[in-house]
């Protein structure tokens, strides 16, 4: 099966064809979850690109949580499909995916840095923790206890964590 390719003109312009192609890396296509008469998740669809910094918004029940199970392959939808790549899901796609949840509790006591450290001998091949530090600018509270970061020190390390895999 080919991958699903979609013209992309925020891209780098050629003149010559007028835009470049990129391989949508998710594409998510009347997914749909339900629990017995309860339906969680109804028809949704959309695709994430390469590069794309992505969210789910909405109110409570909106059925964001049941997307994110379903998104991270801890849950089976009713119907619908979901390809990375324009493939089924790989056996080791929870390995290829960050997934930043809406609360994620970190170790009491560990720093940062040593929370960088965990997160990174969870994984074959991380992203360098420097790398990290420098990406999400978490330099100037690397070594300050992680229940004393602020929200958004604290939004910035999770962040890191969860894009610690390569």
């Amino acid at each position: 099966k080919q991958p699903t390719w979609r013209l992309n003109c925020l891209a780098t312009y050629n003149p010559v064809i007028g835009c470049l192609m990129t391989e949508t890396i998710l594409a998510v296509r009347g997914l749909r979850k339900s629990y017995h008469e309860v339906v969680a998740v109804d028809g949704l669809d959309f695709e994430v690109e390469p590069g794309q910094c992505f969210g789910l918004l909405g109110p409570n029940g909106a059925g964001k949580s049941t997307t994110l199970a379903l998104l991270e392959g801890m849950e089976l939808p009713t119907s619908g499909s979901l390809t990375y790549r324009g493939q089924a899901l790989p056996t080791d796609y929870q390995d290829r995916v960050g997934i930043q949840v809406q609360a994620t509790a970190l170790q009491d006591y560990l720093t940062p840095f040593d929370n960088l450290k965990l997160f990174s001998s969870f994984y074959d091949n991380p992203i360098s923790i420097d790398r990290l530090i420098e990406q999400f600018r978490l330099g100037e509270f690397l070594h300050r206890d992680a229940r004393r970061l602020s929200g958004g020190q604290r939004q910035r390390l999770l962040l890191a964590l969860a894009l610690v895999h390569n």
